[in-house]
């Protein structure tokens, strides 16, 4: 074999390499192909009034629960922008402060029509749905554990019977509230999340996106309009 056909040859297989790490997540991220990141629209933002469970934003109308992400609490809410994002809506968050657990020990604090959550949040959200109907429940990258060993790697759960009680995926059947789910390609929780979506016949879209803020402020108003539609 002559020199130039193994150099080309080499030139290949790196072509090759190179186009293979560009479609895996963090290739996609590199490039840029995980899609724009939203931005805060530049509107003044609903009253957010500071409870002992968490905050109220925004004053009137049908009242929905807001699960914030692992480690998130009200405060981080306000930083995503969210109430930016109400500006004009025709209802209102109670945003509630959780812990570490996934939400499977919450006992809302206030009467609800309606629930948004955000990873972890979200995975809370559908752990309500499955017990109790509701108007509209959004799930933007839900943290969801097709198994125990997934589950189990994250440390958010007290024992396995605690996953089996509360995980959404296990409990589709009882989902019967119209739900919305969004979650980016890239995200790892996609394929999970986009399985529960088929599952519960949901609305939403799997578009290019991370596990991030820049995703979920994309996605955050087509989540507070599929809610408020259905309020």
């Amino acid at each position: 074999m002559s020199r130039r056909a193994v150099l080309i040859g080499g030139v290949g297989l790196v072509g090759a390499a190179g186009t293979y790490g560009a479609l895996t997540p963090r290739g996609r991220r590199l490039l840029g192909w995980t899609g724009p990141d939203g931005v805060v629209p530049n509107v003044p933002p609903v009253p957010v009034q500071a409870t002992p469970w968490g905050a109220w934003m925004g004053t009137a109308g049908p009242t929905v629960l807001v699960l914030h992400g692992r480690g998130g609490s009200a405060s981080w809410w306000e930083s995503l922008g969210l109430p930016q994002f109400l500006n004009g809506r025709g209802f209102r968050c109670a945003v509630v402060n959780g812990g570490e657990d996934y939400w499977v020990g919450l006992t809302p604090p206030v009467p609800f029509d309606a629930a948004l959550g955000v990873s972890m949040g979200g995975f809370g959200v559908l752990d309500i749905a499955s017990r109790r109907p509701l108007k509209a429940v959004a799930a933007v990258s839900p943290a969801l554990f097709p198994t125990w060993e997934d589950a189990e790697r994250i440390n958010g759960f007290a024992s396995r019977e605690v996953w089996e009680q509360h995980e959404p995926l296990r409990h589709t059947a009882a989902i019967t509230s119209p739900v919305g789910v969004w979650c980016g390609q890239e995200d790892p929780f996609h394929d999970p999340a986009r399985d529960l979506a088929r599952a519960v016949g949901a609305e939403g879209a799997f578009e290019h996106g991370e596990h991030d803020g820049g995703y979920w402020r994309r996605v955050l108003p087509e989540a507070l309009g599929f809610i408020e539609r259905r309020l």
